[in-house]
């Protein structure tokens, strides 16, 4: 107890100090002189930043804000025809036994949407800056909007934005997605995009029919400069050999030896008979003597034949191989001009085609923002970011006491 005195009256109060069992003094915090209205607000302050502001954003986003999104979807597939086996040496014509998926041309038809040369080729034939940016869109999705400057990097960012496609991998089925802000402006994009794929598999069909072509020619090209050649060589070799053909030459030379050989045997006969008959008689040296004429002119010619250096045995054989050479130069010229004709027959029909399954059509009503689910999505996470901020901030103050 304590007293102060003053000129009329002494006034009399009792400090009250509260302490602990164990006798230690606790600290009591002053009095709170602040607002209600700003106390309530420092109270619930983890609650408003983590949950009621995000909340709070996205309720007036997708509810006033948001644009309605119409979107359009088309299908289509990619396919190449099927072939049996080409016999070009026979130059027979490739036939079709059906279509088959083009995998590869598939992936490239995807890789042109998702490039820059679509947006290109949308600026040009439907003007998608005037599409991305109608009266009736929304300052987060029009370009340029608040986040985006008039650039064409920032128009691609957004076009992916806008527009997806996807495979399935079962069917090879590809389906383009396209959004925007009117239904007549996503069927517009969507016809866009499928015209320049057809263009794209165009461009890979007139590629690959030069390319074979080409092939083709050079290959008939080398036939036919080898055939040439080969005839050439034959030509020389006749000159040089004086003859056309040594093989007829040969067989002449043959003949004359058969001929000459019955003769040599009459006459060895009648030598024979007249040796019996007379045998000092005067027609015995004749006989003998036309006898070996003969004999003499036998042996010249078989020496024509394969017996000296003019001979026709080597003629004969360089002959053979240079005709053979010039034979087979001949098939392979004629192969060539039929593998040609059958390139250019098979570049005359398309070897890929894009096939629509569904053609992209007007939506009747938007599906894109969900703004229910949208909603529902941020409250969620707002929520389980605040909750998990409480205990962190529990866990704080009780370390702190």
């Amino acid at each position: 107890m304590s007293q102060d005195v003053t000129q009329d009256h002494v006034t009399e109060y009792v400090e009250l100090v509260p302490l602990r069992a164990d006798g230690v003094e606790l600290h009591v915090p002053a009095a709170d002189h602040r607002p209600g209205w700003l106390i309530w607000l420092s109270r619930h302050a983890l609650l408003l930043i983590t949950f009621a502001l995000p909340s709070l954003i996205a309720l007036l986003y997708y509810g006033l804000i948001a644009a309605d999104r119409y979107t359009s979807e088309a299908q289509f597939v990619v396919r190449s025809q099927s072939r049996t086996s080409i016999d070009q040496i026979a130059g027979a014509i490739p036939t079709t036994t059906g279509m088959e998926r083009a995998s590869d041309e598939a992936s490239a038809v995807h890789q042109f949407v998702r490039s820059r040369d679509a947006v290109d080729l949308l600026v040009r034939e439907a003007d998608l800056r005037a599409i991305l940016s109608r009266p009736e869109s929304d300052p987060v999705w029009r370009f340029p909007g608040w986040f985006t400057r008039d650039l064409k990097e920032k128009l691609f960012d957004r076009y992916l934005e806008f527009v997806s496609i996807k495979q399935d991998s079962a069917t090879g089925i590809s389906t383009l997605i396209v959004q925007s802000f009117r239904p007549e402006d996503s069927v517009r994009i969507a016809q866009v995009l499928l015209q320049g794929s057809e263009a794209l598999i165009n461009r890979l069909n007139e590629r690959a029919r030069r390319d074979t072509i080409r092939a083709a020619e050079a290959e008939v090209e080398t036939a036919k400069e080898r055939a040439f050649q080969r005839r050439e060589e034959l030509t020389a070799f006749r000159t040089r050999a004086g003859t056309v053909d040594p093989a007829k030459s040969s067989q002449n030379l043959l003949e004359t030896i058969g001929k000459l050989s019955f003769e040599a045997a009459q006459v060895r006969a009648q030598l024979a008979e007249a040796q019996r008959n007379s045998p000092q008689g005067p027609q015995i040296t004749n006989l003998r003597n036309r006898s070996q004429a003969i004999e003499q002119q036998i042996a010249e010619e078989k020496r024509q034949i394969g017996g000296s250096a003019q001979a026709l045995a080597p003629i004969i054989a360089e002959y053979e191989r240079l005709v053979l050479e010039r034979e087979f130069g001949d098939r392979v010229l004629a192969s060539a001009l039929s593998s040609l004709e059958s390139a250019r027959i098979e570049s005359q029909r398309q070897q890929l085609y894009l096939e629509r399954v569904v053609e992209p059509h007007a939506a009747d009503y938007p599906n894109q923002p969900k703004r229910l689910q949208w909603i529902a999505i941020v409250m969620a996470l707002s929520f389980s970011v605040h909750a998990i901020c409480r205990s962190l901030v529990n866990n704080l103050r009780g370390h702190e006491h």
